[in-house]
This record gives C-alpha cells, structure tokens and sequence, in this order.
C-alpha cells in the first residue's frame, strides 16, 4: 500500500501520541498513580497504526495486555484514557477496565483482554 504524505504524516502523529502517552503512563507507574499492572506499547506504535489506519471508521477492534495505544490509534481521548488507567470515575470505563481491560465504544474498541489471545472470541463474537 502506497502512502501519500499527508497519509505518512497522520500515522506519524497517531505514532508520536501512542509513544508519548506511554512514557507518561509509565511515569504515573512509577509514582504509584496507576494501580495494578502497566503493560507498555512502546515499540509497537507503527504495528498499532498501520493496522488502525487499515480500518474504517465504524469497524470495531480488540487487543491484549499491552492495548493502549489502539484507542489512541483510533482516536480516542488521551484524557479518559489515562483517567482509566489511574482508575478514575471520569476514565473512559468509570475507572473500572484499568490498564488490562480498556474500552471504548466511541472509536470502535470493544474491549481488551489481559489474557494473551483471549481478544479473539470476542471480536469473533463482535464479528457476529
């Protein structure tokens, strides 16, 4: 797939905020503002983005333990996201998903699974 430079761009962006927002994520861990586990995506981003800018708008995904660049890369909020993460009320689950288990129906994440592989019979089912 041939890309145009606005194209490169945008996945360049999605790429910088996935990445951005895990090191702060991982500095929030380190300061014990995230309870539980942080499963970082840092080295993933351009698997993230390339596979979130192949989808279209209204098409649903799922992921694993290490998920929370796919929000970003679809376009979700880094606010509630992070919010989620620190197990806010105001996270994009009411600070209930925490960093394993984030959804977010606006952008199309029907859930993540902190069970390796364990997101396949639920985008199956999402499929269906």
């Amino acid at each position: 797939m041939k890309l145009k430079r606005d194209q490169k761009l945008e996945a360049y962006r999605r790429m910088l905020r996935i990445r951005r927002f895990e090191e702060a994520g991982m500095r929030q861990f380190k300061d014990g503002k995230i309870p539980g586990f942080f499963h970082s995506s840092v080295g993933q981003e351009a698997a993230i983005v390339g596979a979130c800018l192949a989808l279209r708008d209204d098409d649903a995904m799922t992921g694993t333990h290490r998920s929370h660049g796919h929000p970003i890369g679809k376009g979700a909020s880094l606010d509630g996201l992070m919010a989620e993460l620190m197990g806010k009320a105001d996270g994009i689950c009411k600070g209930r998903g925490g960093s394993m288990h984030v959804a977010d129906n606006s952008v199309g994440i029907i859930s993540e699974s902190g069970i390796v592989g364990g997101g396949i019979p639920l985008a199956t089912g999402c499929a269906f």
